[in-house]
């Protein structure tokens, strides 16, 4: 199996991007999903997976439409009681045929597009169709959620009887209470009911007077509530007649809960597939907010290029993220990325640290279209500072032994993410570990992106073809990074040029750039003067470029005025023509 390395999700904060495909989901089936969404084992999986996402994403474009998933709701624990032949409650029974209904619409939506939604009537196809089994629920209730009359023959004759003798009841009562004789033995003249029996508020001094069962009496216990004699018999039937109702609900309680416990497995499958359509298109959303194009998989060892990639987490804060191209050709192991503090190398380093696991989740990464990126088969990372004082490790030693346990696991297949590389322990030594460490990951095979401060690190990317240099962009001119990846030559930290920009006293600033070229080496100064001639370069590039847009909008402007010009001779010609045409005739 592919292992992608718990320590690699957190450096990478892949738990984020889990967190903003759940929010984009519909249901909590969907949402539950996005969240344990698995890395696929294939590039076939990986290319299905991505297809499915694409096909909903032009549903949503095209068409601005998308899954009708509202009503599709986890009704897993109810429909595990019935099946074991539990009873269901009345509220329990309508809320999951409402969810059938729910599930219908999601298959038909999809049905009636399946040609244009291949993929996702393949999912949709094993929903379950059950509108029967709903509309029996429904049909047995009242809007108000109690069982209707119509449930079943025996409970409208039952509830028939029962309304038959509360009138005969009542009728009986009204003759009591209009008796003149019967009256002044009353505390008020009305009835109520005390336990389920019809009774009259009755003196305490006159009880012996009214014949009958004394149900329940006032709190001073001057007013007893009694049945007289002649409601006894009716009573008792209308408490047979509730009692035999009531047992006629509770049976057909069960029987709707027993015909939807017998299609309990064709119901899980069908919420399966639902929340699959949910999680599915939740991708699409992601990919179509991420401004995401369909990325080519390729296999580990094959050249890739990923095109304007963009952090993903970065561009899902909306921030204004700068593009950047990255480049590994077939024969290229370890791309050393150096440059300022703060100019984007670890945000480069991450950023493509997730567009792979992105890839190897399924999920479309930012980048333009025309990328490529490979299946790799796990992730290692060594990001941040690993420090950990209950074990007695200082960061130096934390880091190297990250090292030592991605060394145990890369190989071919392998992508080894290494933010500053040996940085904390003496630069000569330092540098010396990394150059084995990298030689002994590139020897295996593996893809590295490191970033680096170390010279001779730059250094051996210039002489080695299987390094590659690339630096972000110091703009001197505003003393700040330019976030902008340039490849083939290492870059200089400009860490004093930093510090001006923070603050830092200029005279200590100017004593530091003293210091710097006493003890620079060559290759200090040269990357220092390169990366000033190339900065210059592209700033004339750039120069170029809106000069070239200037005179494109200028050649424009001047066609659309020589096609006026000609309109204009073609209108004369013809006012001509026409005036020629009436002095002939």
């Amino acid at each position: 199996m592919n292992r992608i390395p718990a320590k690699t999700l957190e450096d990478l904060q892949w738990s984020s991007i889990l967190q903003a495909l759940a929010s984009r989901a519909k249901t909590d089936l969907g949402r539950a999903r996005c969240l344990v969404r698995p890395f696929l084992e294939t590039t076939e999986a990986i290319r299905a997976e991505l297809e499915r996402s694409e096909e909903l994403s032009k549903l949503s474009v095209e068409e601005q439409l998308t899954l009708p998933l509202w009503g599709v709701q986890d009704i897993r624990k109810p429909l595990e009681r019935a099946s074991k032949g539990g009873t269901l409650e009345p509220a329990e029974l309508l809320s999951c045929a409402a969810v059938l209904h729910a599930l219908l619409r999601v298959r038909d939506f999809v049905e009636s597009r399946e040609q244009r939604l291949p993929r996702a009537w393949s999912l949709a196809s094993r929903i379950a169709d059950l509108g029967r089994v709903a509309s029996r629920i429904e049909r047995s209730f009242e809007p108000s959620g109690e069982l209707s009359d119509r449930a079943s023959p025996e409970l409208y004759e039952l509830r028939e009887r029962c309304r038959g003798l509360h009138r005969g009841i009542k009728a009986k009562l009204d003759q009591l209470l209009h008796d003149e004789q019967f009256l002044p033995l009353l505390r008020e003249n009305y009835y109520t009911i005390r336990n389920e029996r019809y009774v009259v508020p009755v003196l305490a001094s006159a009880r012996s007077q009214v014949p009958g069962i004394v149900h329940n009496a006032s709190q001073s216990g001057q007013t007893l509530f009694v049945e007289p004699q002649p409601l006894i018999t009716l009573g008792n039937e209308l408490m047979i007649a509730q009692s035999m109702a009531a047992e006629e609900e509770r049976r057909i309680l069960k029987e709707l809960s027993g015909l939807l416990g017998a299609h309990a497995v064709e119901l899980e499958e069908s919420l399966e597939a639902a929340a699959e359509l949910d999680a599915i298109e939740a991708a699409a959303k992601l990919g179509l907010d991420l401004d995401s194009a369909p990325v080519e998989v390729v296999e580990p060892e094959a050249s890739f290029r990923l095109q304007a990639m963009r952090h993903p987490l970065l561009a899902l804060q909306q921030k204004k993220v700068v593009p950047n191209d990255l480049a590994f050709s077939a024969d290229e192991r370890v791309l050393v990325v150096s440059g300022p503090n703060a100019g984007g190398k670890t945000v480069t380093l991450t950023g493509v640290g997730l567009c792979a696991l992105m890839l190897r989740a399924g999920l479309a990464i930012p980048a333009e279209r025309g990328s490529t990126l490979p299946f790799f088969r796990d992730v290692e990372s060594a990001v941040g500072d690993d420090q950990d004082l209950s074990r007695d490790l200082s960061t130096f030693s934390a880091r190297l032994t990250t090292l030592r346990e991605i060394g145990k696991v890369a190989g071919a297949g392998s992508l080894v993410l290494v933010d500053e590389i040996a940085a904390d322990t003496d630069p000569r030594e330092g540098a010396a570990i990394a150059l084995a460490v990298l030689e002994d990951l590139a020897s295996k095979g593996a893809r590295v992106i490191v970033t680096t401060h170390l010279e001779e690190l730059k250094a051996v990317a210039v002489t080695n073809p299987a390094y590659v240099n690339a630096r972000v962009g110091f703009d001197p001119a505003r003393m700040a990074p330019t976030y902008r990846l340039h490849y083939g030559t290492p870059g200089s930290s400009s860490a004093i040029e930093i510090a001006r920009r923070v603050g830092l006293d200029p005279h200590i600033c100017d004593r530091a750039e003293e210091n710097l070229k006493r003890t620079s080496g060559p290759l200090g100064q040269a990357l220092a003067k390169l990366e000033q001639a190339q900065d210059e370069a592209f700033r004339a590039k750039l120069a170029l470029q809106e000069q070239q847009k200037e005179l494109d909008r200028l050649r424009a402007r001047l066609e659309l005025e020589r096609e006026e010009v000609r309109e204009r001779e073609r209108a004369i010609q013809a006012e001509a023509r026409v005036e020629l045409v009436q002095e002939i005739e």
